[in-house]
């Protein structure tokens, strides 16, 4: 009976050290986690997310987007809001995005960093929903 306690006891503990070392473990992951995202936050100058629409693409041109709207990104303000809104925007589209027919709906991410590279990311594109009309 006494063995059988002190087995108890043993398998008890070595749960439980189990237990804390996972725990310090995972404990430690968040906090390096944490400290890679943080500067790559500090490193933005400006983000912001602009909501276009495709226009008619016609032969030999390059695609062109109306943006509709400019908001802040999640981790820096957006300078581009001061801007005139007969501004022109370049920059190169993602291969996917060519496909996409006239009237479709995008959202990019654009990032300037503090180094001055500047990033723009495809956020969501949407196909215009065509209705036909029944008889």
């Amino acid at each position: 009976m006494k063995r059988q306690c002190a087995v108890r006891r043993k398998e008890e503990t070595m749960s439980n050290s189990k237990t804390k070392h996972l725990l310090r473990l995972s404990a430690f992951s968040a906090l390096v986690a944490s400290s890679v995202a943080i500067p790559a936050m500090a490193e933005l100058k400006e983000e912001c997310l602009f909501k276009g629409e495709i226009l008619q693409k016609q032969a030999d041109t390059p695609l062109q987007i109306r943006f509709t709207g400019i908001d802040d990104g999640e981790n820096a303000r957006c300078r581009a809001k001061r801007r005139g809104a007969r501004s022109t925007i370049q920059f190169k589209a993602s291969p996917d995005i060519q496909a996409l027919p006239a009237g479709s709906e995008v959202l990019y991410r654009y990032q300037q960093l503090k180094d001055g590279d500047v990033r723009w990311e495809l956020v969501s594109a949407q196909a215009p929903i065509l209705l036909s009309a029944s008889r």
